[in-house]
């Protein structure tokens, strides 16, 4: 991992985010995040303790960290059963709380030969549809039945709170068996319509692929899996949608077109054919997303969605990947592309056009898009070839 030191922003000591202690203190360390508003914080051996707020890093008002307070850290904070794995792989993934109302996400790992630590504030009940601001569509999408949902986006985009709020949906809205297979185990649900059973790899299984091929026996109605990392776990999630079981699921891409074209290069040219099938069968939408700074303070979600309909089903087994875009922009069943998403955040005076500007894939349609004067996409050329 990258040394952070270098993207932080120089604030005056009298500006810092922080009045931490003399002595390092791990717990009045991350104590201090949700008083100043800070979504991570960054610990490295040689260096001050650096909090991200809105975005930004910044510099804290304490001596740099020496080896032995590092140490320290690892000891209080990486569970005993990940001690080995840290020492061999470099690095270990877990969540950690300081008290009943503070938990994190936490990374530990070594750069150039130092310990480092990555903490992520996670918040203690998984946030409304509404609150997040997300698409009308995810009422709908929460409610099927079967198929698989994908939310996907670069790291730090709000991935994991989304899942959450469908989860959370779910388990007001539905009776169902929920199956949540996560690395680590972020937000903690509570049965409430529904009952929720949460794995955590490390803990309770060794891989997403052995749990979620377990889950197919322990009669769910929905599965979440943290992340599909390899062909297995993507073969085995269509096979769940495809057997009655709604599948949430996340990749690292960072639109709708790159994400199927991501699952289809896992595998080999002989079965392109029957994967196209299966993964336009099996697929209900794709949520696309990026954090922007909001009007004020905080970040927003501006969101892609693709929903697959009759025609998009056709074009992934055609393997008319490209032409996906141009039926997102008509708007059908709640679709949307990113520059439209970004273009109503701008309507709604959530973001400034500047911020508009800045993120746009392409800036003249983004431009008509948030003054209202674009025409609906022409996919007659689409509709008229089936």
């Amino acid at each position: 991992m990258a040394d952070t030191t270098a993207e932080a922003t120089p604030v005056p000591a009298d500006s810092r985010p922080a009045h931490p202690p003399k002595k390092a203190d791990l717990r009045k360390l991350l104590g201090v995040m949700r008083r100043i508003g800070a979504s991570d914080l960054h610990l490295k051996e040689g260096q001050r303790p650096l909090y991200r707020i809105h975005g930004e890093l910044r510099e804290a008002d304490h001596p740099p960290l020496t080896r032995e307070e590092m140490e320290g850290f690892v000891e209080e904070a990486v569970p005993k059963h990940l001690r080995q794995h840290f020492d061999d792989a470099g690095q270990a993934d877990f969540a950690m709380s300081i008290d009943v109302l503070t938990r994190f996400r936490v990374n530990c790992y070594r750069s150039t030969h130092k310990l480092a630590f990555a903490f992520r504030l996670l918040e203690l009940e998984a946030k409304t549809f509404e609150q997040l601001l997300l698409p009308e569509v995810c009422y709908t999408l929460a409610m099927a039945k079967r198929g698989m949902v994908l939310v996907t986006g670069p790291t730090g985009s709000g991935k994991t709170t989304t899942l959450a709020a469908f989860i959370n949906h779910i388990n007001e809205n539905r009776r169902e068996h929920i199956i949540t297979i996560e690395d680590p185990i972020e937000y903690v649900y509570f049965d409430k319509l529904s009952r929720v059973d949460q794995r955590e790899l490390g803990t309770d299984t060794n891989s997403f692929e052995n749990a979620l091929r377990a889950s197919l026996r322990q009669d769910p109605d929905v599965i979440l899996v943290g992340e599909m990392r390899d062909k297995e776990t993507i073969l085995l999630a269509i096979r769940g949608a495809q057997t009655g079981h709604l599948v949430l699921s996340t990749l690292h891409t960072s639109n709708a077109i790159q994400t199927i074209s991501r699952i289809l290069k896992y595998f080999p040219s002989e079965e392109q054919e029957s994967i196209k099938t299966d993964l336009a069968a099996s697929l209900n939408a794709v949520m696309c997303q990026r954090l922007l700074p909001k009007v004020g303070s905080g970040r927003v979600g501006a969101i892609e969605v693709l929903v697959v309909t009759n025609l998009i089903q056709r074009l992934i087994r055609e393997d008319r990947i490209q032409d996906i875009e141009t039926v997102m922009r008509t708007g059908q069943e709640g679709m949307q592309t990113f520059d439209a998403a970004l273009a109503k955040l701008v309507q709604r005076e959530l973001i400034t056009m500047e911020t508009g500007l800045a993120y746009a894939d392409d800036v003249p349609a983004f431009k008509r898009l948030a003054k209202g004067t674009t025409a609906g996409a022409d996919t007659a050329g689409l509709i008229g070839a089936f």
